[in-house]
Parts: C-alpha cells; sequence; structure tokens
C-alpha cells in the first residue's frame, strides 16, 4: 500500500504483514484509525480501516480466521 506523508509529502509502502496486523489491532481495540509513521520525518499518518480493508480485501478478523482453522483441522 503506497502513503503519502501528510508532513513531508514523500510516499512510502507499507507491507501485507503490517497491513494485516493494523488490521487485528484496530478490530481488538475498537480504534477509529491506525498510526503508520513516515520513516522520513517520522510523522503519524492517520490510517483509516476503509483504507486499510480496500488495500488488503482477503483479511478477515483472528477470531473468524481461528474459527475457520479449527473447522479444516
Amino acid at each position: 500500500m503506497q502513503i503519502r506523508c501528510s508532513n513531508c509529502h514523500k510516499p512510502f509502502a507499507i507491507g501485507k504483514d503490517e497491513i494485516h496486523m493494523a488490521l487485528d489491532t484496530i478490530a481488538a481495540e475498537g480504534l477509529a484509525h491506525y498510526n503508520v509513521y513516515c520513516p522520513h520525518c517520522r510523522r503519524a499518518n492517520r490510517i483509516s480501516p476503509e483504507e486499510l480493508q480496500r488495500a488488503a480485501p482477503e483479511w478477515q478478523p483472528a477470531s473468524t480466521q481461528d474459527k475457520q482453522q479449527a473447522n479444516q483441522d
């Protein structure tokens, strides 16, 4: 997922692992957004759950994944 810093305006990317971790954190803690820190200026950039979900449409909450794995076993 490509992000442009709201402070220094430099683009940077976050990977699928971080996107999935962010979605898990948002779901577990009930957050309204997730902070991604710019590697250039170290400022926080707010990313909404909707934006993260668009970047990882295959993601499911961890509790749902655990149930599916148990059913497969």
